[in-house]
């Protein structure tokens, strides 16, 4: 049953994708009412659904608008399936639309990349704005390819069939897309939101924790990378708050590599999803929030390609 939800998703997204015009992205808030109501999935569970295609690098995530709770704007997403050439003719559809856009805005006429440069240092004033969602979709729709281009090993359909597969045997997915069918059939709407959350398996209860942190005293950074891997090594410091290390190392460039950079900012936003469930988090949000600063600051001017 959960291949079969997953799969439903997954080409609800592709035909959105195809489809032409602003549109063709869709986002969280919509997408998730959407499932609910015309494909009877519940948005918790879709939500999870979501999480196993990006983790098996099926689709993308980009983020729209951020959250800003100081004016009550939630955060939104934007998904794109992980297919080059969809994302091509994504990324020149909105390229040519933040053109169009700026010079609404502005009444001069930029090339991408310029406005790109000048809007990038007041993009947080440009939260929620038009020319602000535009400008976040052309820009990391640039990066996925880029990403897709220099890492196209990880986005086969062998690899992300095999990855999918680890995903779901490591989640609660199919218990959890049962007991969703279950009201459905009984009539009860509380019963869904009795199912029960989705397993995550953490970095520091791993077998290798106590070793990567006994040798991470007495290792070079780049040798703890290349032993241990970027993908364990943001796990381990995301899960202790360690922010701040995070962001110098960004900042010292010791962490530099684009495809490293834009896996710990799909880290951090899974981080900032958790945020209301774990006081821990809430005490160290503006660490969080300044390590985000720092790694799309990275991506957009100073990470390597490779």
């Amino acid at each position: 049953m959960a291949n079969k939800l997953v799969e439903e998703i997954f080409q609800e997204l592709r035909r959105r994708n195809s489809s032409s015009g602003g549109g063709s992205i869709p986002h969280s808030d919509e997408f998730l009412k959407f499932a609910q109501s015309t494909m009877g999935i519940d948005p918790e569970l879709a939500k999870q659904i979501l999480q196993v295609l990006l983790n098996s690098h099926r689709i993308f995530s980009i983020e729209v608008t951020a959250e800003d709770k100081s004016h009550d704007i939630p955060r939104v997403e934007g998904y794109v399936v992980a297919n080059l050439q969809e994302i091509r003719k994504l990324k020149n559809f909105f390229q040519n639309e933040l053109m169009i856009e700026y010079e609404k805005q502005f009444n001069k006429r930029m090339m991408t990349h310029q406005i790109v440069k000048e809007v990038f240092p007041m993009m947080r004033s440009l939260n929620n704005t038009v020319l602000g969602m535009v400008a976040n979709k052309a820009i990391m729709l640039e990066e996925y390819e880029r990403l897709m281009e220099k890492k196209f090993e990880e986005y086969t359909e062998d690899w992300k069939e095999k990855r999918m597969e680890v995903e779901l045997a490591h989640s609660d997915l199919n218990e959890r897309a049962a007991e969703a069918k279950k009201p459905a059939e009984s009539g009860n709407p509380q019963a869904r939101k009795q199912a029960p959350r989705a397993k995550m398996v953490r970095a520091v209860d791993s077998d290798k924790y106590n070793e990567f942190s006994s040798r991470s005293k007495n290792y070079p950074l780049q040798r703890i990378l290349k032993i241990y891997g970027a993908n364990f090594f943001f796990q381990v410091n995301l899960r202790k708050c360690q922010f701040a290390l995070l962001d110098k190392l960004v900042r010292d460039q010791q962490i530099s590599r684009r495809a490293d950079l834009l896996l710990l900012k799909d880290m951090i936003q899974t981080v900032k999803s958790h945020a209301d469930q774990d006081a821990e988090l809430k005490a160290h949000a503006d660490e969080l929030f300044s390590l985000e600063k720092t790694v799309n600051h990275a991506i957009y001017f100073t990470g390597k390609p490779v």
